[in-house]
């Protein structure tokens, strides 16, 4: 979301969804009939985008979508709703065969889409893995294919910093 100091363009789709969510996250938002209206307005022009960006190709962007959802449902305590958007995130990054590095070729730099398309795919590997641990039990086989690139192919190495000085 940082399309004002990245000069990225951001969807339309984030800047009603991040409203909505923005408004249970404020501390001194009330139940007034006006919040309850501003909270159904964004609510309605995300779903709208989300319609229209459910209708296109890009898988990222649909599993970025999808992964919004299930972040602000898991939020609002609304498991069925998050483990339904769940699903349909893990669906679209199945279905397009998204990966981490790509199957043939050296791995792009890492740029700031590569960087966000690297956090979803990691993140819906951790909401399906939540959902298992925390809320209804459900395996998580969705994303088995990615998570095996994840721990086996990605050359990822933890490092221990050795205290400097240190008695």
């Amino acid at each position: 979301m940082r399309g004002d100091t990245s000069n990225t363009v951001v969807h339309p789709f984030f800047v009603p969804a991040t409203a909505g969510i923005g408004m249970h996250l404020c501390a001194g938002v009330g139940d007034s009939s006006a919040m309850v209206r501003l909270l159904a307005k964004h609510s309605q022009l995300s779903f709208e985008q989300l319609a229209e960006i459910t209708k296109g190709s890009d898988a990222n962007l649909q599993a970025h979508a999808f992964l919004y959802y299930v972040a602000g449902s898991i939020y609002v305590r609304w498991p069925v709703f998050s483990r339904k958007y769940l699903r349909k995130a893990c669906i679209a990054l199945n279905a397009a065969s998204l990966r981490f590095t790509p199957a043939t070729g050296h791995p792009p730099g890492l740029a700031e889409d590569v960087r966000e398309r690297l956090a979803v795919l990691s993140q819906i590997i951790y909401f399906e893995n939540y959902m298992f641990l925390a809320v209804d039990g459900t395996e998580p086989k969705m994303t088995a294919r990615i998570e095996k690139e994840f721990r086996h192919e990605l050359q990822v190495r933890v490092r221990f910093l050795a205290p400097c000085g240190v008695n």
